[in-house]
């Protein structure tokens, strides 16, 4: 077990704010996992970038910045399916679900691509600037701060599905919950990782004990496209094992049995699990050296 004190201390500034994917104790809790997995040399390189940045969207440093994408999207709706990639349950077509994969066009920057893209693709280019040491400094200060954000994402499974209702959001729960926690969506987001405990550190500290080296190398094997699948099929075995199955062009709701909110939590362990120790590798990966 790793000395988790640095990652703590980093963990103490995080303020209370709004939820997103994962929620913001989501990514907390990512973010620790992740910074503790990371070499001294990238730990070095991140946090020096990291405290280059001038930018007062959130603090500069690693763990507020994991909510960085969230925000930046308020003001940049172009950015908004970056986060994502709907795979279709009935068919699992990433390459749908991330339009191609668009290419950039020669010298066009990963931050100034087509709003048409998903995060898988979108992890890919970044990861490629951060490693280039000829990216422009401002270009790979963006790639960390979206870096850091993306790869949560993609392990959140209703971020890596769809099936007819985008992503859940058109699933009510049953009993109703207040508005945006009234949804299928928004329980994956934040409602699963808030019956894991109380603290994100505290999660995170427990679920990294639980990580073994094996799992830790298993986990790191493949890319983004390996891991938007692996996502997948966590959506469509568990996710959308419903009673019920509301689309968009309904009103229907679901409830959900403490059977499915325990397979839920067993899920949110290990989706947190690998999406910490896959952001640790594309760090390591792109800075390490």
């Amino acid at each position: 077990m790793r000395n988790l004190a640095a990652s703590i201390t980093i963990m103490a500034l995080f303020a209370a704010g709004p939820a997103f994917a994962w929620g913001e104790a989501g990514h907390e809790v990512v973010g620790v996992i992740a910074y503790d997995r990371l070499t001294p040399g990238a730990k070095a390189r991140v946090d020096a970038r990291l405290a280059s940045d001038p930018d007062p969207l959130t603090a500069p440093d690693f763990a507020s910045r994991t909510v960085w994408a969230d925000k930046y999207r308020t003001t940049h709706n172009e950015t908004y399916a970056w986060h994502f990639a709907d795979i279709e349950i009935a068919t699992g077509d990433l390459s749908a679900a991330c339009f191609g994969f668009p290419p950039l066009k020669p010298g066009q920057l990963a931050s100034q691509g087509p709003a048409q893209d998903c995060v898988v693709n979108k992890i890919e280019e970044f990861a490629k600037e951060l490693k280039d040491p000829a990216t422009p400094h401002a270009e790979q200060l963006l790639a960390l701060k979206f870096l850091l954000h993306f790869v949560a994402d993609l392990h959140q499974p209703l971020h890596s599905s769809d099936h007819e209702d985008k992503g859940g959001n058109c699933v009510n729960l049953e009993p109703p919950r207040p508005y945006p926690w009234n949804n299928l969506h928004s329980y994956w987001d934040t409602e699963v990782v808030a019956q894991l405990g109380d603290s994100p550190v505290d999660i995170a500290i427990r679920l990294e004990r639980d990580i073994t080296p094996a799992n830790a190398a298993a986990w790191a094997r493949g890319g983004p496209r390996d891991w938007a699948m692996d996502t997948f099929a966590v959506a469509k075995t568990d996710v959308y094992k419903l009673t019920s199955r509301p689309t968009c062009g309904e009103h229907g709701s679901v409830a959900l049995s403490q059977a499915y909110q325990a397979q839920a939590r067993q899920d949110a362990v290990i989706q947190l699990e690998k999406a910490g120790v896959r952001l640790a590798y594309v760090l390591n990966h792109a800075l390490g050296s």
